[in-house]
């Protein structure tokens, strides 16, 4: 999901949770919003393609606050080495 989307879907009121998980080089945020027939869960790109990785959460929380979404959920399975559930 690429940022314009993203504040679209905000302004629109259709974000409904925000879960940040360990990736092997960094932090990926995904977004799960409302849609017409359900919900649906996305993650957040760069600007060129692929999927947007943080180095730290810190970053995640300057870079989600500035949007306008400053609670979210982490999930750091897999930080220490062990199998997700």
């Amino acid at each position: 999901m690429q940022i314009q989307k993203l504040k679209v879907l905000i302004e629109a009121g259709a974000v409904r949770e925000v879960e940040v998980s360990h990736e092997a080089d960094g932090w990926a945020v995904w977004i799960t919003y409302a849609t017409r027939t359900g919900e649906r869960c996305e993650a957040l790109e760069r600007q060129r393609g692929g999927a947007r990785v943080f180095t730290t959460l810190d970053a995640v929380a300057r870079a989600l606050a500035g949007l306008g979404l400053p609670a979210f959920r982490v999930n750091a399975t897999g930080l220490a080495g062990e199998e997700p559930p």
